[in-house]
């Protein structure tokens, strides 16, 4: 079993997500499926994916030569398709889920959909949602085999997607080949790092200002490069003073707040970053998987 790893897109992933874009099409025009067929979607494709990247909304999931396998972006409800009675702010919605076919046998398509329902679920999201091009009858039936309920099928003049579907949040179809949730995870001994730092700044704080008292205990020279000197001694240990003492003050306060951070196992440090300016990209319907 391959051994993904999960990161955010960079922009230098761009040609291989457009590589891994143009392989799908390739396979869907084999399978008789004229999705993503319309050359404009393509450079729709390119300028949609930038904007995620930017906002920090498109993974990847990568072998361990750093090949990309597989990504999937998040996005906001698309309007065109999903109602205010659906309420939309209850879900997560995924975009742009692909997969490569040198990868298609190894079920990664199904361990992203798990990674994400996991994200959806840290998030305090009820569902994942997604919608599919209305006549791609394969991959509807490939969601919905991995626990994808059809809520119903819009149909918008300008558009050939509308076949919407949405799966429990939290729900896991491969739970024990589950991908990393939480790839860099904090120390168990974070928080005590954070206090040590600070009594080892309150150590040289003490010292610096031990430093200076003897310095103005000593007798003040008379010479004038040597009192050049004394005074400048003088000068730099009470500006370390006053930034060991600053530095105290925000080492104090972040030592505080980590003891209100969750545990390096909690779920809560799944959140997958948003945005406020989430927006939904109608010409990107996910992909096979």
């Amino acid at each position: 079993m391959v051994d993904y790893t999960v990161r955010l897109a960079t922009p230098d992933d761009l040609p291989a997500l457009m590589a891994l874009r143009s392989e799908a099409e390739r396979w869907l025009a084999d399978a008789g499926i004229d999705q993503w067929s319309d050359p404009d979607l393509g450079e729709r494709a390119i300028r949609s994916w930038h904007e995620r990247i930017d906002r920090e909304q498109t993974w990847v999931f990568t072998t361990p030569d750093d090949t990309i396998a597989g990504t999937i972006s998040r996005g906001r409800a698309d309007t065109d398709f999903w109602r205010e009675d659906d309420a939309p702010s209850s879900a997560l919605y995924l975009y742009k889920l692909i997969v490569a076919r040198t990868h298609s046998g190894e079920q990664l398509g199904a361990r992203i959909l798990d990674w994400y329902s996991t994200i959806a679920a840290a998030e305090g999201k009820l569902w994942i949602r997604l919608d599919v091009w209305r006549n791609n009858r394969k991959l509807q039936e490939y969601y919905t085999k991995l626990g994808f309920e059809h809520v119903r099928t819009e149909r918008v003049s300008s558009r050939l997607s509308g076949w919407l579907g949405q799966r429990p949040a939290g729900s896991l179809t491969l739970p024990d080949r589950l991908l990393p949730v939480i790839p860099s995870p904090l120390p168990k001994q974070y928080a005590a790092e954070v206090a040590a730092a600070q009594q080892s700044a309150t150590t040289l704080s003490q010292q610096v200002a031990a430093l200076l008292l003897t310095l103005q205990q000593t007798s003040v020279p008379v010479t004038g490069p040597v009192r050049w000197e004394y005074d400048r001694v003088g000068e730099n240990l009470n500006l370390a003073g006053s930034a060991i003492r600053r530095a105290l003050e925000h080492l104090g306060q972040a030592s505080n707040s980590t003891t209100l951070l969750p545990e390096p196992t909690s779920l809560q440090w799944a959140a997958a970053p948003s945005s406020s300016t989430e927006s939904s990209t109608p010409a990107d319907a996910p992909s096979t998987s």
